[in-house]
């Protein structure tokens, strides 16, 4: 792999991350603005469900990232991502697109 595709998927490595940080935030942000009474509530429930993937699936991509992952790696770990919106998937896909390997 040349220097260049390297730098690209380390920024892809970056931008992935920050992306699965940002989210898990504004979870925790919402979660944490949940009066007390509603920790039977749906929606609450839910937000904890989300929580839990999105941490999860930080957790599979710092394994992953820790493995020196190549382009299609990050390629298959973005499009199967439930916890990226499609925007941000689509940016992702794009940065990677001409990335080899």
């Amino acid at each position: 792999m040349d220097d260049t595709a390297s730098r690209r998927i380390i920024a892809a490595c970056a931008d992935i991350a920050r992306e699965l940080e940002q989210r898990r935030e504004r979870l925790h942000a919402e979660i944490s603005n949940h009066p007390p009474a509603a920790a039977r509530d749906a929606n609450f429930n839910r937000l904890l469900e989300e929580d839990a993937e999105v941490s999860a699936e930080l957790g599979r991509f710092t394994a992953l990232r820790e493995e020196y992952p190549q382009a299609v790696t990050l390629r298959t770990f973005v499009q199967n991502s439930r916890s990226l919106d499609a925007e941000t998937r689509q940016r992702l896909l794009a940065a990677l697109r001409d990335v080899n390997s």
